[in-house]
């Protein structure tokens, strides 16, 4: 639980620290939606030893098409293709190299990821970032069903009134 806040971005990486204490050494990728974006942060978190998957947000190239092969694999004994071009990206004026996987949609739409893991196949990647659902739906059936986000306490804050919080619209 954490006071509102003016983002992930600011609220993360103090949280390193613990997270590290709390896995040891083990690798440690984090995931985020396209509302994670930010390329400083991507830097600080691979920095401090750990990895980073995420679509990446607001692009507007494409990726030519001969670029693309299809990628199939059994995961989780489910067999998965994807129709995948893999390729390094620079970020931060080539300070931070990461690889971007983009899936090519059958009506030509492409959807980017960007991860720091080059140790891992391009199929690999493209299903742990599509098939995350899963984990948001574990943590929403434990929201309703043990009741994750309930109240620890009945204390009422003021809310800074010149925080910017996000337009739904």
């Amino acid at each position: 639980t954490a006071q509102a806040n003016a983002g992930l971005a600011k609220m993360l990486p103090p949280l390193l620290d613990e997270i590290r204490a709390l896995v040891g050494e083990r690798r440690v990728t984090i995931v985020f939606d396209r509302g994670g974006w930010s390329p400083q942060l991507f830097k600080t978190i691979v920095a401090r030893g750990f990895d980073i998957l995420t679509y990446r947000k607001a692009w507007k190239g494409r990726v030519a098409k001969r670029l693309f092969r299809e990628h199939t694999a059994k995961i989780d004994g489910k067999d998965v293709a994807y129709t995948l071009a893999d390729q390094g990206i620079r970020l931060l004026k080539g300070k931070l190299r990461l690889r971007q996987i983009t899936r090519l949609m059958d009506n030509g739409h492409q959807t980017p990821i960007v991860t720091s893991r080059r140790d891992l196949a391009a199929v690999d990647v493209a299903f742990r970032m599509f098939e995350r659902w899963r984990q948001e739906n574990f943590f929403k059936y434990l929201r309703e069903e043990y009741a994750l986000d309930a109240l620890l306490e009945h204390a009422v804050e003021k809310d800074d009134a010149l925080r910017d919080v996000p337009n739904p619209r």
